[in-house]
């Protein structure tokens, strides 16, 4: 199992179109790739703690720094069907203009991606309806 959560930093906020479009991303993902068993976008988000009997704000699109995807893949193979298959590039090639470009690859974004050595876990299947 190929566990890991990456980081890719906004040039300039997440405008509406781009979270539209992130906002169908997880559905084509799942549509298109059986062996990605989990992913998930997100965008930053207030802390419930401050306020704990009522959500907080939402942080407004020009002021989100980055998008982070949180994605759990059956083995290497599927993850490596996801990096080169079609949702993956379609998604980076039509939206590279709002994040930072890694300078040794053009046209990918510069990433902060952590792989995780997963110890235990749960899923609630609430979260599958979501």
């Amino acid at each position: 199992m190929i566990v890991l959560i990456s980081r890719w930093k906004l040039k300039n906020g997440c405008p509406a179109d781009l979270v539209t479009t992130l906002e169908s991303l997880a559905d084509k993902v799942k549509a298109a790739e059986p062996d990605t068993l989990l992913y998930s976008v997100n965008l930053q988000a207030r802390s419930p703690l401050n306020q704990p009997s009522q959500l907080p704000a939402p942080i407004p699109g020009s002021q989100q720094t980055e998008v982070d995807f949180f994605e759990i893949y059956k083995d290497a193979q599927a993850f490596a069907h996801h990096i080169n298959g079609p949702v993956f590039t379609q998604f980076r090639e039509q939206n590279i203009q709002h994040f930072y470009e890694d300078p040794e690859k053009p046209g990918w974004p510069n990433t902060e991606t952590v792989f995780l050595d997963k110890q235990s876990m749960f899923v609630r299947s609430v979260l599958a309806d979501c």
